[in-house]
């Protein structure tokens, strides 16, 4: 019978045990989703950096999210109220990771008459996204003046303030500037946008929600699908740690994160990007700490319309 050398024999069991010893870490790439905009700023950063990561560009919530849910892709960005929905309509499939933008919203006119709030009565108010988190936010800041909303399409009543949602988001500052509106209420980047172009037609900022809401409400949440949460925990927390710093980073150098977003083509210029990213509220909360002030914006929402979040809040260990 031929015989090895003891070393050999040795070394060869060693690689035997450590060959079979389980492994909690999985040798696939982590696949994210990022939605197209400002949102995705402090990806860029990650995706220049960590070729580890495998990212796909989205151009809105409603194509991301069945990749999520079947688990395609293992972590997302989307707005709490459609991480909220997909949580109930799926038992749990979704589940939140941190808070990555609080609340960027502003209220911009070219009207020189303007004084406060109670001069929208009788006006119209162009807003960002029929049912999505800025028709919420402002219905909320109307209430809490004691200012009526007129129902979409009626003539603007002389004590209540109208909201028409015809224009999309990308075209509500084009629209304040060529005088098609005279107030617009949007997020970041299209106040900034709105303000560096249309400084000729009078386009200024007179009002901010954080006025009214000082503890500022999420905007934007890192999920995860819930059985990637499960088996690649590691690898997750991984990545979360290096989000914490690409927010980070992105917030100490706008100038240099302006240059990546628009090199990794992600839907800004580098101007636009740079100028925005002050004002864009960009954090890294988990999703555990800031559990408290998801559910009041998601209280909102079920206020308005309970389908807006799939009927219910969602339980605790949405909350990751």
């Amino acid at each position: 019978m031929k015989r090895f050398p003891l070393s050999f024999a040795f070394f060869g069991l060693c690689g035997l045990l450590f060959a079979t010893e389980p492994s909690n870490k999985s040798s696939e790439k982590l696949n994210i989703g990022i939605l197209n905009g400002p949102s995705a700023i402090p990806a860029a950063y990650i995706i220049e950096n960590n070729p580890e990561f495998s990212f796909q560009l989205f151009s809105g919530a409603d194509s991301e999210l069945p990749k999520l849910v079947k688990g395609e892709l293992d972590v997302g960005i989307l707005p709490p109220n459609a991480a909220a929905k997909i949580y109930n309509k799926s038992k749990g499939q979704i589940v939140a990771l941190a808070v990555v933008g609080e609340m960027n919203l502003s209220l911009l006119t070219t009207d020189p008459d303007y004084k406060n709030l109670k001069s929208l009565k009788g006006k119209t108010v162009f807003c960002a996204g029929r049912g999505a988190t800025p028709d919420y936010i402002f219905r909320a800041v109307l209430e809490k003046h004691k200012i009526k909303v007129a129902e979409d399409g009626s003539l603007p009543k002389k004590d209540s303030v109208s909201l028409d949602f015809s224009v999309p988001n990308p075209e509500l500052a084009g629209s304040l500037i060529s005088g098609k509106a005279r107030y617009i209420f949007v997020p970041e980047p299209f106040t900034t946008v709105a303000i560096m172009k249309g400084k000729e037609a009078g386009v200024r900022k007179i009002y901010s929600p954080l006025e009214d809401f000082p503890e500022s409400f999420p905007m934007t949440l890192l999920v995860c699908n819930a059985d990637s949460y499960r088996k690649k925990q590691s690898e997750i927390d991984e990545f979360l740690e290096i989000y914490r710093e690409a927010v980070r980073w992105t917030k100490e150098n706008p100038a240099d994160a302006g240059l990546l977003t628009e090199k990794h083509t992600l839907g800004l210029n580098a101007k636009v990007s740079e100028a925005s990213i002050p004002n864009g509220n960009y954090v890294f909360v988990p999703a555990k700490q800031a559990e408290s002030r998801i559910r009041s914006l998601l209280d909102l929402f079920l206020k308005e319309n309970e389908e807006s979040i799939g009927g219910k809040l969602p339980e605790k260990d949405f909350y990751k």
